[in-house]
């Protein structure tokens, strides 16, 4: 199978895709977008290994690619020219991207910055996604990419906690019209520093978006990973995910955009 490889010269981006997979299949589908730092350059992180990261990442991409195409965006230099299943598979695309210049900022602030090369470079971008962070694996993801196609009026789908006041951004569809007015740019506000994590920078833009086009995930993420500043598991059991997806349904009754009671 014939592979191009492409770099933008003003991005430094490198492209990798199958000369047979036609474009149309990313821009016509409703892709998972993973994003990854297989070469962590921030500190605090429990799993830093990046052959210990390579392998998650791997499983979430295999695990995904059963469900959607998947564009993985990864943006550290590890060596993924020599992982076939980084190539060869004809629904998968990936983007390369340079370290951050700024990663004292945080992980959310990268993530974001990588999101907005990603498509400032895509000639065709898909008019609607599913972001996902490359280290989370939702079990039950055929349930919310049917939730997610079945809301064609909603421009961003994404949990955010009152309490908190955080939006969770490790998992969110978004069509690529609403990023571009409304999450453009927002990177360049966080600095985990100070406090300003993606998670309160996002919520706080929201706060300022009219009701209708933002809605909140009516089916609770049944996650396999771990957080990564702790190393904790997240429970995945399903009396637990019951018990949670119960209390979505009551946030949904209150208030269809956040999350009021704990979850």
């Amino acid at each position: 199978m014939e592979m191009t490889i492409g770099r933008d010269r003003t991005t430094g981006t490198v492209t990798i895709a199958n000369d047979l997979e036609p474009m149309i299949r990313f821009s016509d589908e409703l892709p998972v977008v993973l994003t990854a730092t297989i070469i962590p350059n921030v500190a605090g992180m429990v799993t830093s290994n990046p052959e210990a990261r390579l392998a998650e990442y791997r499983h979430t991409l295999q695990f995904c690619q059963q469900f959607a195409p998947v564009i993985f965006l990864e943006n550290s230099r590890y060596p993924l020219a020599s992982y076939t299943e980084f190539a060869d598979s004809p629904r998968l695309r990936i983007h390369r991207f340079p370290p951050s210049a700024q990663p004292e900022r945080g992980k959310g602030y990268q993530e974001f910055e990588m999101l907005d090369a990603w498509l400032a470079s895509e000639p065709r971008p898909p008019a609607r996604w599913l972001k996902l962070s490359g280290r989370y694996q939702p079990l039950n993801l055929p349930a919310i990419l049917a939730e997610w196609r079945r809301e064609p009026d909603c421009q961003l789908l994404i949990d955010q906690v009152v309490r908190l006041r955080r939006a969770r951004t490790y998992l969110f569809g978004v069509s690529t019209a609403f990023y571009q007015e409304r999450l453009r740019g927002l990177y360049q506000r966080c600095d985990d520093r100070t406090g300003d994590w993606i998670e309160h920078v996002v919520y706080r833009e929201l706060e300022k978006t009219p009701r209708p086009p933002v809605r909140l995930l009516k089916t609770q993420p049944r996650l396999q990973a771990y957080d990564g500043s702790s190393g904790t598991p997240f429970p995945a059991g399903k009396f637990q995910w019951l018990v949670k997806q119960g209390l979505r349904s009551l946030n949904r009754i209150v208030d269809q955009r956040r999350l009021w009671y704990a979850n």
